[in-house]
């Protein structure tokens, strides 16, 4: 057996015992094609954040200052690159049914978490990391070592 990931113990009687669990004729295709929705996503989300950096107008401090160059802009656009890069990371994994995939989801749904917390976004921080959670813990068992 694997060993456990950060808060993954913690988690997973939440997830796993106390909700509902997705039959398995839901499961399979958000398995099967969660990943090539997952990819698409991060790829738009990438050119959004090219976009908060002003890629395509004169400088980067001219996006910088349309948009605000506050505490909240900065953190926003530094968990946003990361977790894009992670999804973009596990996308081969998630596809081959790699748990090295789910891992990556994982690290990237608790880090949209920290992120979310920091910039003082508080229910969305929770509503967010409650649905992919419970999304992730359902579909786990589908992604092997």
């Amino acid at each position: 057996m694997e060993p456990k990931l950060l808060l993954e113990k913690e988690l997973e009687p939440i997830f796993l015992e106390k909700l509902p669990a997705f039959p398995e004729n839901v499961k399979e295709p958000i398995a099967q094609y969660g990943p090539y929705v997952m990819l698409v996503l991060a790829i738009i989300g990438l050119f959004g954040l090219l976009t908060a950096f002003g890629i395509g107008t004169a400088a980067i401090g001219v996006g910088v200052a349309a948009y605000g160059g506050g505490f909240n802009f900065y953190i926003g656009i530094a968990f946003a690159a990361l977790t894009m890069v992670l999804y973009l990371m596990a996308f081969t994994p998630l596809r081959a049914r790699k748990r090295a995939g789910w891992n990556l989801i994982y690290y990237a749904t608790l880090l949209n978490l920290v992120g979310s917390i920091l910039q003082l976004n508080i229910l969305g921080a929770l509503i967010g990391a409650f649905i992919g959670f419970w999304i992730l813990f359902q579909v786990r068992d589908k992604f092997v070592a």
